[in-house]
């Protein structure tokens, strides 16, 4: 899977937003934090759907 984050903001509270583009299929995890307790964990699955 190719993903691509294609922008990020971060507001007064400290919440942040992520965009994130797949150009693939297929799956992906990101982490962000130590491994033992990480502070976020991002899990992806991506299926083509058809278009008509």
């Amino acid at each position: 899977m190719l993903a691509l984050v294609t922008s990020t903001a971060t507001d007064s509270k400290g919440v942040t937003q992520v965009t994130v583009r797949a150009a693939r299929t297929g799956s992906a995890t990101a982490t962000w934090g130590p491994e033992s307790t990480p502070l976020f964990t991002l899990r992806l699955s991506v299926a083509t759907c058809p278009l008509q």
